[in-house]
This record gives structure tokens, C-alpha cells and sequence, in this order.
């Protein structure tokens, strides 16, 4: 197999709190575009992410996990990140190598705080990010109150791009802003477009408009036309979103349930459409992209009791090969496309592909990595080590145990 075309590559990290539904999320686009023929379920166990005991154990992510799939002929590359804070590093470590963060959270607004530091580290590391209010079926609150208590936390602008259609208290559909369309959500299908409900045209004007002076923020030839009353066309709207996105100026905000598939077709289209491919990635990180020499960077570690160490790289420019030698000695020994826990072997990977390494002893989670027969490329930026809380000492309860203590140690760090 063969991924080193990548035209329009994706890598996504899905992040946000403990319960959120993120795994859930990955479970619905997985279902939704083929890649699995029956959707998992975090309760019953059998998901592709979280196969670990520990993770089964506890019904919530304790590292990340890696799924790759095509939808319309893009290839995404998606990061079930943990959501608990112990497992903060994990999620750090993922982040500086995608090109987008989906923050999935439930419209819960006494839950809000709980993302601070998330978006405090995407702010500082200027990773762009939209917002998906999950479980909108259950919610409590509206979206407007959410938005409204999420802006605290981050420097940048929250941009609602979908307006909620409601039968009394309960949500049956959504507006989307951007083309002006309504839908009616389907139980498990993609929604289907419907009249504009007469209760919500004035207030979907209202957002539109909204959300049009924010992209104007940061276009002056947006602001002239909206001053003369000139309204931009939906392409041009999409290409306004598209480029404040990639500038990691706006944060767009987008609803639906991934438990019941509701807005989850739609949110990958709008990610096809507006979220930044790797080329724009890289561009925006300032990798020089001149030459196309193989760089790529370990985003997470791991050793499996049969399988070995496998590293999970993020590919950002050249092509990586199974038996390629690296600079340090380490040679790729199986490269590897993931699906949870099983992969599939590769020739070649590709710049925008998040894909395993086999057996590169030396390497750490965060190294860069370069072929040996070009230049060393400089390291590139990496999470920072978030400072221990406390320390405990381990020792073996019986002496001749000392050896294997110390191996599953050095193994764990």
C-alpha cells in the first residue's frame, strides 16, 4: 500500500474534557465514511480506539489513539486524544503534530473551566482549532450560552457557524450559516435540507451576520462590502473561514451528536472545506517545504508485550519507506498505516500522514526525523515536559524482580 499522494491531507487531534465524547466522534466518522462496518460503543467495550484493558477498565482514553481513513477522496488522519488531566502530555504531544484540533465538549456550562489549559496551550502554540458542542440531543443549554461562556478562555474569537432548529426544548435540525440552508437531523443518516422554519429566519440572520463582522475582523475587503451592504457569496465565505481558520484567527463553532451520528457527515465536509491541508500546515509552522526532504516528528510511543515499540510520526514533507535509515543509526524496520490497534503495512507515507514506525530503538516521543542520506534537519518544536505533582519510589518485592522492574520503567518513561 501506497499513501505518499496526499492531496488535501488532513490530521485532525480530537481533544477536550473526560466524557466529552470524543471516542465516540471517532466511532461515528469511522462508520460514516466505511472505514468500519458497525459503529463502536465506549459502555459495551468494543470500539476501535480504547482497545487497551486500562482504557476498557476505566471507559475512557488513558493515551492516543490513531485511526486513518478517506472520505471523498481526502485522506484524514484522526488523534483520539485523553480528556483526563493526568493524561495531559499524551494529549500535548499529539497536538504539535496535527493540523487541527476538533475541542469537542457538551453544552455544559458548569463543565466550561475545565478546558482552560487546553486552550491556553493552543493559543501559545498558535495550533488552529474549531469547537464541536457534542450531545446537543441532551443539552441543557444553547449553543449562544455556551459560546458565551467558552470566550474567557481563549485569546481568539468564538464564530458559531450553525444555528439550532428546536421543536419546543428539543433540537431537530440546525441552520448552517455559511450556505444559509436548513436541515432536519436523521436518526443514523446524513440530515435532510428542509424549508427555512419561519420561527427561525430573523434569528438566523442575526447570526449570519454575526459571523460575517467577525471574518471581516481580519478582511478589509469583507468590512468595505458589508459596510455598502454588499453580501459575500457562500464560496467567498467559505474562503474567508478557510484562511482565518488556517491563520488560527477564529474559532469556528460547530454542533451536533456523535452518538447519533447527527452533524458528523456535515462536519467533515466543512473540514474538506475550510480546515488547513499540510502544505498550509507547514507553511503556517514555518517548515521550509523547499526540496521536500523527509522530515517527520514522534507524536507518541508504543510498546506492546508482541508487537514491539512502534512510533507514531506525523510525515511533514518527503517520502518515509519501510528500511529507510534515519540520521542516529535507527533504521525503519515496518511502516504502518492504524486503525486502533491494527495496521496495515506501507511502502511509502507521505507528507500529512500520521503513521507507525517499527522498532526505532532510540527515538523518543517529541524527536524529529530525517533520512541519513540528506541533512539533519533542526528539531522541531516539541510540547513542553508539564513538571511532575508529586513522587513516590518503586521497588521489586523480591530482588531477583529488580531487573524487570527497572526494563518496564525505562519502557513506561
Amino acid at each position: 500500500m501506497n499513501i505518499s499522494s496526499n492531496a488535501g491531507a488532513r490530521s485532525v487531534a480530537l481533544v477536550g474534557p473526560y466524557t466529552s465524547g470524543k471516542t465516540t466522534l471517532l466511532e461515528s466518522f469511522l462508520f460514516v465514511t466505511g472505514a468500519t462496518t458497525r459503529k463502536g460503543s465506549v459502555p459495551e467495550g468494543n470500539t476501535v480506539g480504547d482497545a487497551s484493558l486500562e482504557a476498557r477498565e476505566r471507559q475512557s482514553s488513558t493515551e492516543v489513539n490513531a485511526a486513518s481513513f478517506v472520505y471523498n477522496d481526502v485522506p484524514f488522519s484522526i488523534l483520539d486524544c485523553p480528556g483526563s488531566v493526568e493524561f495531559s502530555q499524551e494529549t500535548f504531544n499529539a497536538l504539535v503534530g496535527v493540523d487541527l484540533a476538533i475541542v469537542v465538549c457538551e453544552p455544559d456550562i458548569e463543565r466550561v473551566w475545565t478546558m482552560a489549559r487546553l486552550f491556553k496551550f493552543l493559543d501559545q502554540k498558535d495550533i488552529p482549532h474549531i469547537v464541536f458542542a457534542n450531545k446537543i440531543d441532551d443539552a441543557a443549554v444553547r449553543v449562544a450560552e455556551l459560546v458565551a461562556a467558552l470566550e474567557p478562555l481563549s485569546s481568539r474569537h468564538f464564530a458559531p457557524c450553525q444555528v439550532a432548529i428546536r421543536d419546543g426544548e428539543t433540537v431537530t435540525g440546525y441552520v448552517d450559516l455559511v450556505s444559509g440552508q436548513a436541515y432536519q437531523y436523521q436518526e443514523n443518516h446524513a440530515a435532510n435540507q428542509i424549508d427555512m422554519p419561519e420561527s427561525i429566519d430573523q434569528r438566523q440572520d442575526s447570526a449570519r451576520t454575526i459571523l460575517l463582522e467577525s471574518l471581516a475582523d481580519f478582511d478589509d475587503t469583507l468590512l468595505e462590502n458589508l459596510l455598502e451592504d454588499k453580501l459575500p457569496s457562500v464560496e467567498e465565505v467559505v474562503s474567508y473561514l478557510h484562511q482565518t481558520l488556517c491563520d488560527a484567527r477564529i474559532i469556528p463553532v460547530f454542533m451536533g451528536s456523535a452518538g447519533r451520528d447527527w452533524g458528523v457527515r456535515r462536519l467533515l465536509d466543512t473540514l474538506i472545506k475550510i480546515a488547513p491541508d499540510a502544505e498550509s500546515s507547514a507553511l503556517h509552522r514555518g517548515i521550509d517545504l523547499a526540496g521536500a526532504s523527509p522530515l517527520a516528528q514522534v507524536l507518541k510511543t508504543y510498546i506492546s508485550p508482541h508487537g514491539g515499540k512502534i512510533s507514531l510520526a506525523r510525515v511533514w514533507s518527503g517520502e518515509f519507506s519501510d528500511g529507510l535509515s534515519l540520521h542516529g543509526g535507527e533504521r525503519i524496520a515496518g511502516l504502518y498505516s492504524l486503525l486502533g490497534q491494527q495496521q496495515t503495512k506501507l511502502e511509502v507515507a507521505g507528507p500529512g500522514a500520521v503513521v507507525g514506525m517499527g522498532r526505532l530503538e532510540g527515538v523518543e516521543t517529541g524527536d524529529t526525523l530525517s533520512a541519513e542520506d540528506g541533512n539533519r534537519a533542526e528539531d522541531l518544536p516539541r510540547a513542553p515536559a508539564i513538571a511532575p505533582v508529586y513522587a513516590f519510589a518503586v521497588r521489586a518485592a523480591k530482588r531477583e524482580d529488580e531487573v524487570k522492574v527497572s526494563g518496564a520503567m525505562a519502557k513506561l518513561r
